[in-house]
């Protein structure tokens, strides 16, 4: 589970773009709020991005 913080890239609706995790939600799924390089915030599961290699 990716913590608050961790740098990730998009590999679906917005493939390649950066982003950090902001948040885990209180759903019952495993969704993250995540902000977007570009200014987009956006909701998203573990099979949307992947987690940079810088970390």
């Amino acid at each position: 589970m990716p913590e608050k913080g961790t740098e990730i890239v998009m590999t679906k609706g917005y493939r390649g773009v950066k982003g950090k995790i902001e948040m885990k939600t209180d759903s019952r799924f495993e969704l993250y709020v995540i902000a977007l390089e570009n200014g987009i915030r956006l909701a998203a599961g573990p099979s949307s991005f992947e987690v940079s290699a810088k970390a």
